[in-house]
Parts: structure tokens; C-alpha cells; sequence
């Protein structure tokens, strides 16, 4: 059935400047999903079967094919609806991004390298002073903060829940601290 539904857009993608870029995110999903079978499967089933079963892959195909006519993107909307809690506003996205449960994910940096991979709850965002630059194959964990003019630098990660308001150098892992009790629970 999803080849049915999804022949249409997969002519799009084979078409668009984008292909390449979705090519890779849809082979990037398969290595950080594995499923049994998919290894077996054409580019475009693997394409197919991502789109109907994985709503933030259809929003990085949104993301992607935004030059699109707006027609076109309003039927794509129609057809395969993105994850509304998922916001993609990087002007440059490499190729290869990855984004496991991307629910309350916003992602506005002035730039993504290749082979990213982002968890849910991430905000990269921009102060009055600017936006943060993050390279690849970096992996930014659940509740990641990173915000400002900061370069998150290539193979970095930033850990689960933290803050990341100064520059990250290249395959450096930073994380919050570990949780403290306040205070002892009584006998």
C-alpha cells in the first residue's frame, strides 16, 4: 500500500534539488532504525515505508522540499501531514540528519552539518546576538539546550538536558550536572 501512496512523492524527490540530501536522511534513518528486512528493500520502498510510518522523516521531506510551488507543498502537507511539534528552520541542513522523537524539537541554527542526530525536547535557537552553528555528525541528547552564536564543533555530543551557551570543540562530550538530592527523605 505505501508504494502506491508514496510513488508520487518519490518522482518529486528524484526530481528535486533535494534528492540527494533526502536519499541520504531516508538511508540515515535506516542505520539509526533498523528493522528487520529494510536492508533487502529498494531505496524506494525504504522512502516509502519511512513516510508513511515515521512522522519526523516526513518532516524533514517538508524541510526539504520547501522551493517547491506552493501547490505542491500544500498537497504534500495534505497527503503526508509533518510532526507539528517538530520545527526544522536551519537555512542549511547536510545531508544525513536523523531526528528520533522529535516532539517539542525546534531546530534554527544558522547551520546543520551531516549526520546529525537529534532527540526529542531539543531547542537550538538564536538570542539577540545570533545562532549556533552545529557540524557534523554531532548528537544532541533529549532536552539539549543550545542557544546563541556557539559552534557545536564536528563528532560532538551534547548530553541529555544540557546547556550549551559556549563553544563545543570538535569530539568533545558535554553534559549537565548528575542530580542531587536537596535534602534526605525522612525515616
Amino acid at each position: 500500500m505505501s508504494r502506491v501512496l508514496t510513488a508520487p512523492l518519490w518522482w518529486v524527490v528524484e526530481r528535486a534539488d533535494a534528492g540527494p540530501y533526502l536519499r541520504r536522511d531516508a538511508q540515515r534513518f535506516v542505520e539509526c532504525l533498523p528493522r528487520p528486512g529494510w536492508a533487502a528493500l529498494s531505496p524506494r520502498a525504504r522512502f516509502g515505508r519511512l513516510v508513511v510510518h515515521h512522522p519526523e522523516f516526513r518532516s524533514v521531506v517538508h524541510h526539504r522540499l520547501t522551493p517547491l510551488p506552493r501547490v505542491l507543498r500544500w498537497l504534500l502537507r495534505r497527503t503526508y501531514p509533518p510532526l507539528a511539534s517538530l520545527h526544522i528552520g536551519a537555512p542549511h541542513v547536510g545531508p544525513g540528519l536523523f531526528v528520533e522523537h522529535g516532539y517539542g524539537t525546534v531546530l534554527t541554527a544558522s547551520s546543520v552539518g551531516a549526520d546529525c542526530w537529534v532527540n526529542q525536547g531539543v531547542t537550538v535557537g538564536h538570542t539577540g546576538r545570533g545562532q549556533p552553528v552545529i557540524g557534523d555528525r554531532v548528537r544532541l541528547g533529549a532536552n539539549a539546550v543550545v542557544v546563541g552564536p556557539v559552534r557545536v564543533g564536528d563528532g560532538a555530543v551534547v548530553g541529555a538536558g544540557a546547556v550549551v551557551r559556549t563553544d563545543v570543540p570538535d569530539g568533545a562530550v558535554v553534559v549537565p550536572p548528575e542530580a542531587v538530592p536537596l535534602r534526605r527523605p525522612s525515616p
